[in-house]
């Protein structure tokens, strides 16, 4: 072959080459472009067209680093790899809910107004229902309903206070008191109650409403909370309390003659009481601010309902979105998505149980 023909050849293959370069170059600048029109700038494969690839990716013996742009490269492998394993590709998209399921979460979100997307998450939940809550909040954002935001806390840097309330959760009992005012013919009292939370479980104990918190009644509300945590045989081996002069001597000594240690909290420091102090402010938000007493029995009825419903239906974020339990207590039967969804009500509809009603 003569010289300068060789050369020729050469050439023109050169020109192909870089004509060629320069349309792969446009079609992944297209590519691109695309992409970003997009919501999210992620493209979703189905399995058809993932076949498509891997098969025009086989004639480039999958050497497609340099020009793969729809998914990442480790994804493609993962196509290879379960192609020459002979696993299905799995279907695409999220699963469509069901219309009985979205209308019962626009039931939910109607019917209590004050709800998050948490805490309508694990009603869902004790119904046996599954349900995202980027679902529900699309839900009820199409619907018009926009409950509450989500507020999470910072998180806290750990301490040494810290450290001891994570490490005795199971035998601790915080305690504080707090109060409610109540309309007699008379005028206006002040009714005191004092309340307890066994920490590892959020269960609550609550004493009855009394207008003088004297030393006698507090110290018989101790004895209370012994024989509540015999009951459940829970072994507690702290009290927490702030250092009010309602808990007096006494108080502690009922306590420290059974091996509890009484830890007091810091001066001005209600934080160190956070998991008491959290529950009296939700049990006034969610309840008592909603109720005028009229007498020790009407406050005690009320608070009464709020602690059963507290204690037994209502799902708590902090332990999955399940009810509660004591630990060591058989968690309840797993709830199915079957049945017709029944509510029961209390306090006049200010606190509601949803349940799957039995075949």
């Amino acid at each position: 072959m003569p010289q300068w023909f060789h050369m020729v050849l050469v050439m023109l293959m050169e020109s192909l080459s870089a004509r060629r370069d320069a349309q792969v170059r446009f079609l992944k600048l297209q590519n691109e472009i695309l992409r970003k029109k997009l919501p999210g700038n992620r493209v979703v494969i189905d399995p058809t067209d993932r076949k498509r690839l891997l098969a025009l990716g086989a004639e480039l013996s999958h050497a497609v680093q340099d020009t793969l742009q729809v998914v990442s490269l480790k994804t493609y492998r993962t196509w290879q790899r379960e192609e020459r394993d002979g696993k299905q590709p799995k279907k695409v998209g999220r699963p469509k809910l069901a219309k009985e399921l979205i209308d019962l979460v626009i039931r939910l979100g109607k019917e209590n107004l004050g709800w998050g997307i948490n805490r309508i998450t694990g009603e869902l939940r004790k119904l046996g229902e599954k349900v995202g809550r980027s679902s529900i909040r699309r839900i009820l954002k199409k619907e018009g309903l926009y409950p509450d935001p989500h507020r999470r806390a910072h998180r806290v840097p750990d301490s040494p206070w810290r450290k001891f309330i994570e490490l005795h959760m199971n035998t601790l009992v915080a305690c504080d008191f707090f109060c409610k005012d109540v309309l007699t013919p008379l005028g206006k009292k002040t009714a005191y109650f004092l309340m307890f939370i066994h920490v590892e479980s959020r269960k609550v104990f609550l004493s009855p409403a009394t207008y003088h918190p004297e030393e006698e009644w507090v110290c018989q509300q101790a004895r209370n909370l012994k024989m509540w945590l015999d009951d459940a045989g829970i072994e507690q081996r702290f009290i927490l309390h702030d250092r009010d002069k309602k808990f007096s001597e006494e108080f502690d000594t009922i306590f420290r003659n059974d091996g509890v240690k009484v830890v007091k909290t810091p001066f001005e420091a209600p934080d160190a009481n956070a998991f008491a102090e959290s529950w009296i402010g939700n049990f006034k938000r969610e309840c008592l601010n909603h109720f005028y007493g009229f007498s020790l029995a009407h406050l005690d009825y009320i608070a009464r309902q709020a602690v059963a419903f507290y204690n037994t239906h209502r799902p708590h974020q902090s332990k999955s979105n399940e009810p509660l339990r004591f630990p060591g207590q058989s968690p309840p039967p797993r709830p199915t998505a079957k049945g017709e969804v029944k509510c029961r009500t209390f306090l006049g509809g200010l606190m509601r149980h949803y349940y799957r009603k039995a075949a």
